[in-house]
């Protein structure tokens, strides 16, 4: 009990520490220096600048102070460049300058991190993934690139032992081009031998920040307090450093240009747990003052509320920000262990429904987190043992119900395991939703999340960002998914349905984009002949780039499309499926480039397979359909539709396929395939170069009962239509015309019967039945046909 009251003791240190500065000067004279307030952000990203700013005194030590701005613009955040901002302290009316720098989103804004081995990362684990500038990087985002210049054992002093301005790493600092420039130097300066000639010290940092600011990139530069020394090492002392930092101060002030101050000496006060030898911080301590340099350079921490990320926190103790090494870069926190927390600033609870969400991935059993209010031993609001998820690359949400809580406070989640060691990792922290509503759609913000989604059996999901796959994820219930116009990109994985469930499910996707280059396709289900397995799917409002976008083919699974579906594939099929409707009054795109030698991943638009059971097409009424097959695979295998059974096209529907082969290919199936079109339908058929026509097949029945337009049409005369077994074409209604391979065109009018029988790879006129009898003596062999059609 008594470790544990002094861990919660450093907990409250270190926040105290945060926001009072307790290591500096808490009296600020009348007419102290003030530096400037340098924000930085992107093109569309608003920001805050800080309710408090730091004043020196005369002796350069440091407070902070309350202060007033004017009113921002919203308007400069849609504006590249350096906006000024002016404010006044509220204790003494003094002048505050502020600068948000707002940099495009053409490239990433070039961050340089210059400094000695605790920026380089001596004693952090992993230091390529954990040193500080690593972790600030994975906090800003992609729109960021942060590089580490760190040079272990360097001054600032140029007459030091090992000057930093002698180092490649200082030559590449400076040809790099930054855009931002973050100097943490001084650490090695409190050496005794560096510490003799202290005089020299604002001199040089006012020449280092001088040479930086001369850059072509005219960056922004920050100046850093070094960390807490916590004991004398390698000759590295506190009481030197004490005398150190208001140099610093010095420095900033005298350079006489737009500096800021990161005071990473007073964000680190209550960490000497993460300061193994007292003078390096580990990878946690390093996160400490990743996140003070976040903070300072982004400027104050909006209101939350909702769903947010995992690296909108504000604070934490023990947790390391982290990315994945997958595709998927969003952020999330690692290595969390017993008694370490995380804070959340400025929470508004007025939306809250009793109850909040935590993405978690957990190791082990009996893990808890508490919530708390305004401080890690405030009041207790919820507590949880998380789920055991076995590790932390794979993700479940868990809800926590919370006591009745209004208006706005910063929140303690606090992590902790009977009997684990300090430093004994327990769990990755993923996303937090303020807000959680069962009644309401689960907000999905990243891939972790839908992992955590599906893994806890919630089935109403909502995108609330682009998703980019790491690994193949499973359904195991009816899901909805809705992408809410962001994009589910597959990448090399798939969505699955997991058949252990032991029945078919439903599975609605709508409303977004969806890309992948998965063979198996974006959304996957095994080959297979039971009706337990497979998926019912229904994709409504989609837009898809990639591979393939279903494949389902299992024996009675129907796949349908709804709404306004525009479905690309660049090396195989649209889909490949048992069955596909296309529902009434909606629409559907496909096309396709191929390639390969199969139909599954040559240039066919929709895949039926080769088997005998049913497998049917349905347009259902007022529906329209564009079929596109590419140019890129085997001769006959560019196919609209490949192995349907039965081809249906309502009322009111149209159907259009164009391409250079055969359109409508079927084979092995245990009867004739049938092609029905009901009156007032559109069919318009069209190949190019087909020796065998505008379709291949075993046998094919056409029936075209009073369509609205109906056109075949196959321009190489070799074969109108290809045949192993008899197959038929009926037309009812209306009037017939044909054009021949010399562009001759004939009509016969008041045709109320026209069918063909009998007809063998197309060289077999077959059995002619009509009701025109100049049609029946006018109408020469198929083989000399190259369009017949309704239209004039």
């Amino acid at each position: 009990m008594l470790k544990k009251t002094l861990k919660y003791a450093w907990m409250t240190c270190l926040i105290f520490a945060i926001f009072v500065i307790l290591p500096l000067s808490t009296k600020a004279a009348e007419t102290g220096f003030i530096p400037t307030i340098n924000i930085v952000t992107t093109v569309g990203n608003a920001v805050g600048l800080p309710t408090e700013v730091q004043q020196a005194d005369n002796a350069y030590k440091l407070t902070k102070v309350k202060v007033q701005w004017n009113t921002i613009d919203p308007a400069i955040f849609n504006e590249v460049g350096e906006h000024v901002i002016f404010g006044t302290t509220e204790n003494a009316h003094k002048p505050v300058k502020g600068a948000i720098h707002v940099f495009s989103n053409a490239k990433p804004v070039n961050i340089a991190a210059i400094g000695d081995s605790i920026t380089y990362g001596l004693n952090v684990e992993n230091v390529f993934y954990n040193a500080y500038p690593k972790q600030l990087n994975n906090r800003l985002g992609t729109n960021y690139n942060v590089t580490n210049y760190g040079n272990s054992g360097k001054t600032l002093l140029e007459n030091g032992d090992d000057p930093y301005i002698r180092t490649t790493q200082y030559t590449q600092s400076l040809a790099s081009n930054p855009n931002v420039v973050i100097i943490q130097l001084g650490t090695n300066d409190s050496k005794s031998f560096n510490f003799a000639k202290i005089d020299q010290y604002v001199g040089d940092y006012v020449k280092l920040i001088n040479k930086y600011k001369a850059l072509a990139t005219k960056p922004v530069v920050y100046v850093s307090l070094p960390p807490v020394v916590f004991n004398t090492a390698y000759m590295i002392n506190q009481a030197n450093m004490d005398k150190i930092l208001p140099k610093i101060v010095e420095a900033a002030e005298k350079a006489n240009v737009d500096v800021s101050i990161i005071d990473n000496q007073t964000a680190t006060v209550g960490a000497k747990e993460f300061v193994p030898d007292g003078v390096h911080p580990n990878g946690k301590g390093a996160a400490i003052l990743a996140n003070n340099v976040y903070h300072t350079i982004t400027g104050e921490q909006p209101e939350l509320s909702g769903k947010v990320a995992a690296n909108a926190y504000s604070t934490s103790y023990g947790a390391i920000n982290a990315v994945p090494t997958t595709a998927d870069k969003t952020p999330f926190l690692s290595n969390i262990s017993t008694q370490n927390w995380v804070s959340y600033k400025n929470v508004n609870f007025d939306k809250s429904f009793g109850s909040l969400q935590m993405s978690t991935a957990v190791l082990y059993d009996a893990t808890t987190v508490e919530v708390k209010l305004d401080s890690p031993t405030g009041t207790t609001i919820g507590t949880k043992v998380l789920k055991q998820t076995g590790n932390v690359n794979t993700w479940a949400l868990n809800t926590i119900s919370t006591t009745n809580v209004k208006g706005t406070h910063d929140v303690y989640f606090i992590f902790s395991r009977p009997f684990s060691f300090p430093n004994f990792e327990l769990l990755n922290l993923g996303s937090i939703d303020f807000s959680y509503d069962a009644a309401k759609p689960t907000e999905i913000m990243s891939a972790q999340d839908l992992e955590a989604a599906l893994a806890s059996r919630l089935t109403n999901l909502k995108l609330m960002n682009n998703v980019t796959f790491t690994k193949n994820l499973q359904l195991s219930d009816d899901t909805k998914l809705n992408l809410n116009g962001y994009t589910m990109n597959t990448s090399n994985y798939y969505l699955s349905k997991n058949d252990a469930a032991g029945k078919r499910i439903q599975f609605d996707i709508f409303g977004g984009k969806v890309a992948g280059n998965n063979a198996y396709g974006s959304i996957y289900s095994a080959t297979s002949e039971y009706n337990n397995y497979g998926m019912n799917i229904n994709a409504k409002d989609i837009t898809f780039n990639g591979t393939l976008f279903i494949r389902n083919n299992v024996l009675g699974a129907v796949v349908t499309f709804d709404g306004h579906n525009v479905i690309k594939s660049t090396t195989g099929s649209n889909v490949y499926v048992r069955n596909m409707t296309i529902k009434a009054g909606s629409y559907y795109y496909g096309s396709t480039e191929g390639g390969g030698s199969s139909n599954e991943s040559g240039s066919t638009v929709i895949t039926m397979g080769m088997g005998n059971t049913d497998k049917n097409f349905i347009v259902e009424p007022q529906a329209k359909v564009e079929l596109y097959p590419g140019s890129n695979g085997p001769w006959y295998g560019q196919n609209a539709i490949y192995g349907f059974s039965k081809i249906s096209i309502a009322d009111g529907a149209s159907f259009t396929a164009s391409g250079a082969q055969p359109m409508l290919r079927t084979e092995y199936t245990a009867k004739n395939a049938r092609v029905e079109v009901a009156p007032n339908a559109v069919f318009n058929v069209r190949t190019t170069e087909a020796a065998e026509g505008f379709s291949y097949s075993f046998g094919i029945d056409y029936v075209f009962d009073h369509v609205a337009y109906l056109n075949l049409e196959s321009p190489n005369k070799t074969n109108f239509m290809y045949a192993f077994y008899n197959s038929s074409i009926s037309i009812s209604g209306g009037k017939i015309s044909v054009w021949n391979a010399a562009n001759s065109t004939q009509t016969w009018d008041s045709v109320n019967v026209f069918r063909l029988n009998n007809i063998l790879s197309s060289k077999n006129m077959g059995t002619l039945t009509t009701s025109s009898a100049e049609l029946k003596n006018t109408f020469g062999s198929l083989a000399n046909y190259v369009r017949i059609t309704n239209q004039n």
